[in-house]
């Protein structure tokens, strides 16, 4: 984190104006801004100076955002990171060292008798003879007393307030000082005017609690649990606000509000404001822009819609589940829903032919063969062209060596193993086609067009009409800890990136997309069905989960303003 703010801050020493690119598309300043990035400083020095500054001001104008989304994505990572070893240190605490207690009535029964039988006696010649066990006994019903429901929050909420204080508040107070947060909603003003509260004492030692003079923000996120926690009556019996608590409640507040753009901030790009995603004229074309929507501009009136689908499709499916043969619902630690295993479908007849027929005319085919000939046969890296705007290369040499390296990485061999094959291409040439030409952009085109040529390809009588329908899912990709977008997911259990998967149902993938493992995989599936970009007309979505098919007419790859909106 405090590497980022640097770079943000080295960014920002330069002085742009915030303003500078406000007249020009967005993907035009990103072409400005990859050109800049792929070429050496020995050529941005023989540019003209107008054209020089122009791209050196476009990359520091992007980084300069890149960062800021870095920065937000730690804070809030950090601040769920925060909780969750909190609890998760507490839990294997207690679990260690609790050991439930039966019988509670027969003991209370039993110390009861004691005591009414000898009132004079000590407590320990009357009491714990009295108990099973004695002391030990007594010792375990009170330490499991202790440990269960508002006891064990409040000895998470210290744990937290404790690893907070001790490690973590460094970063955190350092990234209020150079980030911007603000909302369009005065509901959640008071989350803003807490977190000015928090760096104006940031640097006041170990006060403990807040003067009594200032003015404390109250938001939500200070009730519940953390009421007790955040009050505390000091020793003239004055109830007063703990500071180090009220950091962590406001940092997690902030987390929060920050997940659903309640709060935003300045000069960030996906946290950015969630107004500038709506065209400016939004307003004063209200009426059109809702009829292209086919929503009404009545709220009550879309949410009564809502409600009453919702209504029908749950009842409908609270009716129709009971009688399903193939599925069963009981109460069981595997889970509670069951579904019967489908039959084996009997193997084709002449399926065994072909394949006895493929393996004889070709035996096995090398990937980069197959890779060649899709090459071959689709033109598909006709439209790949350098992010600089030129290029020297002749289209055979560029083609051989956009093929190595998309079956560099694409096999996870990596450039420099494919590099020693004895081709004829360097290791640096290939880096430097890859640095050069091989986009994120690129590889989608490309792959859009090997899909709409198997599309072309496909004969009627072999595989039937065009499917309108596809299925989606995430795939966990396991990656070595050294790749900068690995993650840590806990469903699987491992670290690695996710990747989004639209497939149709000849199994071929129309888009695929690299999310986050706390992404919502409903965003990327909306996502993937409107944005394709092949020919295929997707209508309908399917994805994992109890619910029906999402229903989509995207059309082939438009995008949401050409085509019938919504999924």
């Amino acid at each position: 984190m405090l590497t980022e703010i640097d770079k943000l801050l080295a960014v920002r020493a330069i002085g742009l104006p915030p303003d500078l690119f406000t007249d020009i598309a967005p993907k035009v300043v990103a072409g400005w801004r990859a050109r800049a990035a792929v070429e050496s400083p020995s050529h941005l020095r023989t540019h003209p100076l107008p054209l020089r500054v122009t791209l050196l001001a476009a990359l520091l104008h992007e980084r300069e955002r890149e960062i800021t989304d870095t920065l937000v994505e730690l804070l809030i990572s950090t601040v769920h990171r925060i909780g969750a070893r909190a609890e998760k240190k507490v839990t294997e605490q207690l679990v260690n060292a609790f050991k439930k207690v039966s019988g509670k009535e027969n003991i209370l029964f039993k110390l009861a008798e004691a005591s009414i039988g000898e009132p004079e006696g000590t407590v320990r010649e009357v009491i714990y003879p009295a108990v099973s066990g004695g002391e030990q006994t007594l010792r375990e019903l009170v330490h499991e007393f202790k440990t269960c429901g508002p006891v064990y929050r409040r000895t998470v909420q210290t744990t937290l307030k404790a690893s907070y204080t001790n490690h973590y508040r460094r970063g955190l107070i350092k990234l209020l000082d150079v980030l911007e947060f603000r909302s369009s909603n005065h509901t959640h003003r008071p989350v803003i005017e807490a977190l000015a509260l928090v760096a104006r004492y940031a640097a006041a030692g170990n006060t403990t609690y807040y003067p009594l003079g200032e003015t404390v923000p109250a938001h939500k996120a200070m009730g519940g649990d953390w009421a007790e926690v955040v009050h505390r009556t000091d020793k003239r019996g004055r109830r007063r606000v703990v500071r180090m608590v009220y950091e962590v409640v406001a940092f997690q507040a902030l987390r929060d509000q920050l997940k659903c753009k309640e709060i935003w901030v300045v000069g960030a790009d996906k946290w950015r404001n969630p107004d500038e995603d709506l065209p400016q004229d939004f307003a004063e074309r209200r009426e059109e822009n809702y009829r292209e929507l086919r929503k009404p501009l009545n709220a009550a009136v879309f949410v009564d819609e809502l409600r009453e689908q919702m209504t029908t499709e749950l009842s409908l499916l609270n009716d129709r589940m009971p009688k399903l043969s193939w599925l069963d619902i009981a109460e069981r630690k595997s889970g509670a829903i069951r579904l019967t295993p489908a039959d084996a479908q009997p193997e084709p007849r002449n399926l065994r032919r072909i394949k006895n027929e493929v393996q004889r005319r070709w035996g096995v085919v090398p990937l980069i063969d197959m890779l060649k000939e899709a090459v071959l046969r689709t033109g598909c890296l006709d439209a790949v062209t350098s992010v600089s705007g030129g290029g020297s290369l002749s289209a055979e040499v560029l083609a051989e060596r956009l093929l190595l390296v998309i079956y560099a990485y694409g096999t996870n061999t990596g450039i420099k193993a494919v590099a020693s094959a004895g081709h004829g291409h360097t290791e640096d040439e290939l880096r430097y086609v890859r640095r050069r030409y091989l986009s994120a952009e690129a590889a989608r085109a490309i792959a859009v067009n090997i899909a709409n040529a198997t599309f072309a390809a496909r004969s009627t009588d072999l595989w039937g009409q065009g499917s309108t329908a596809v299925a989606s899912d995430s795939t966990h990709v396991r990656a070595y800890d050294q790749n900068l977008f690995t993650e840590w997911h806990s469903r699987y259990g491992g670290r690695g990136v996710l990747i989004y998967w639209h497939v149709e149902k000849k199994s071929l993938a129309i888009h695929s997309q690299l999310i986050n493992c706390t992404a919502s995989e409903v965003a990327a599936m909306v996502e993937g069905a409107m944005q394709h970009g092949t020919t295929m007309d997707v209508e309908a979505n399917y994805t994992a989960g109890p619910a029906a098919p999402a229903r989509c007419r995207a059309g082939r790859g438009r995008r949401p303003d050409s085509a019938s909106r919504g999924c």
